[in-house]
């Protein structure tokens, strides 16, 4: 099967840029540092900033062609990322592995979110943090990033729901301007969340 990721990532250019997501660099400042995971990386603009900071980086990502960009970005930067190929329908989640996962503009269809979220929580250890910035439904109006099917954006209430329990450090949706590259260009429509996991959750 054609992996369109991959494809799209053996460009020489950085199709997202260089540059970590302006709402992770926010989110990331009160981060104690730790064993952090980024989940559809990509390029490797996020995990490459955030082992610059002092964390222990996994980036995860369906693309050979990305993770194979991480390493040039991180090497760039002079820092260190472990990549793992992953397909996010069938990983393995281990449980309380992280103390971080960071999931910017990864969209899935709603089966392979759901396991993803649910994977998530089980992998995050107690007092972890779940950061991700992702386009509401609102973005198919707007056409400056993002999966153009409407049932792959995402209903923030539901993204709420599915942390119900956890504390809500920040939960926001609105307008952003993102400059990311040539395929985040614009305003565009977001939720922002930064969840953090209770004892005994």
């Amino acid at each position: 099967m054609t992996n369109s990721w991959h494809e799209r990532f053996l460009a020489e250019e950085y199709v997202y840029g260089k540059e970590p997501n302006g709402f992770l660099v926010e989110a990331a400042q009160d981060l104690s540092t730790g064993k952090v995971l980024c989940i559809a990386e990509g390029e490797g603009r996020n995990s490459v900033y955030l082992a610059s900071l002092g964390n222990e980086v996994t980036a995860w990502d369906f693309a050979q062609a990305g993770l194979d960009k991480t390493k040039r970005l991180a090497d760039e930067k002079g820092v260190v990322v472990k990549t793992e190929l992953h397909d996010l329908a069938d990983v393995i989640w281990e449980e309380e592995q992280w103390d971080a996962i960071i999931h910017i503009f990864g969209h899935f269809p709603i089966d392979i979110l759901n396991r993803t979220l649910t994977g998530i929580k089980k992998a995050l250890k107690p007092g972890g943090f779940y950061i991700s910035e992702l386009y509401t439904k609102e973005q198919s109006r707007y056409r400056t990033g993002g999966p153009r099917e409407v049932a792959m954006l995402i209903d923030p209430k539901e993204l709420l729901g599915h942390f119900d329990g956890y504390f809500v450090k920040h939960f926001h949706v609105s307008e952003v301007n993102r400059e990311e590259g040539q395929l985040h260009t614009g305003t565009a429509h977001v939720v922002q969340s930064k969840f953090q996991k209770r004892e005994g959750k």
